[in-house]
């Protein structure tokens, strides 16, 4: 059996692809030795809020371990909006079994709101983030599971109107266990924020989280994989000024993806993530990944 299925294994979404070319090793997560893999994607998230809820954020997946929290605002009202977040990151490998990586993202955002009263739109676009990333192997597949260790921070975000720098940092693992034609993963990973200055002197800190997302990928032919699983959230709540701004939250999400390997170099994905607990929202995302 051969396969490229095994990149998908390192992402929350995972959204897999294969090739004929290389085998199903570990070679097909990590970058080679002084090369450089692009990777961006283009997700697009709807979710709905009704009245009297707290002002717990939206949760975006982004990048391989990264979720983009999203602000909403506490109130009496309904509301409905869209929003999209373009993501670019670049992974450069240092030897064959550590990369290095970097990302930003930029997001648009369109929300409704009816108070009771009347209707509100509002409608905002910003420079996200900027994140840097090291991903390293300490064991390979073999007698016993695979293991990749990650850590990442962000050296530029921007929040509540502010923009800061390294006060969000992720640390995480997956392990994964490869019987053909099968890729069984496990992922888990904890993201801790530090306070923010904002307008008028006041502090943000937004809430620390866990994640937990085990999942399955399909190799179906040499060209096209498919991908499933869970994700597990639990959220700590926003503060200003230490102060609780909604409640701490755990969510379930589910999610499914196909990998279409386009040339040995080059992959296209597809991925739909929904909530199956927690407040409603889903999201759809699509992937180009090129090797060079």
């Amino acid at each position: 059996m051969k396969s490229k299925i095994l990149f998908a294994i390192i992402t929350f979404l995972a959204c897999a692809f294969a090739h004929a070319d290389l085998p199903l090793s570990l070679e097909d997560i990590l970058t080679d030795k002084g090369k450089f893999k692009l990777e961006s994607s283009l997700t697009y998230a709807n979710s709905e809020r009704n009245r009297n809820q707290f002002a717990n954020p939206i949760y975006i997946q982004t990048t391989n371990n990264t979720l983009v929290a999203v602000p909403t605002a506490l109130g009496n009202t309904d509301s409905n909006s869209d929003v999209v977040v373009g993501t670019v990151g670049l992974r450069y490998g240092l030897t064959g079994k550590t990369d290095v990586y970097a990302s930003a993202s930029h997001l648009w955002r369109s929300e409704r709101e009816f108070n009771g009263s009347g209707s509100l739109k509002n409608r905002d676009r910003q420079f996200s983030d900027v994140s840097l990333g090291v991903s390293h192997t300490f064991m390979q597949d073999g007698k016993n599971p695979a293991l990749i260790g990650f850590a990442e921070t962000t050296v530029y975000e921007k929040s509540q109107g502010k923009s800061s720098s390294g006060k969000s940092w992720t640390v995480g693992a997956t392990t994964y266990k490869a019987i053909d034609p099968v890729v069984l993963s496990f992922t888990a990973a904890y993201r801790h924020n530090l306070k923010k200055k904002i307008a008028d002197g006041d502090t943000f800190q937004a809430g620390n989280y866990i994640m937990l997302n085990p999942s399955v990928s399909f190799a179906a032919n040499d060209k096209i994989s498919l991908t499933g699983g869970v994700q597990w959230l639990n959220a700590q709540a926003d503060k200003i000024n230490g102060k609780k701004m909604a409640v701490r939250t755990t969510s379930t999400y589910a999610h499914a993806g196909v990998g279409f390997g386009v040339t040995r170099d080059t992959s296209l994905n597809a991925s739909v993530r929904w909530k199956v607990s927690g407040q409603s929202s889903s999201e759809l995302k699509l992937g180009l990944t090129h090797n060079f």
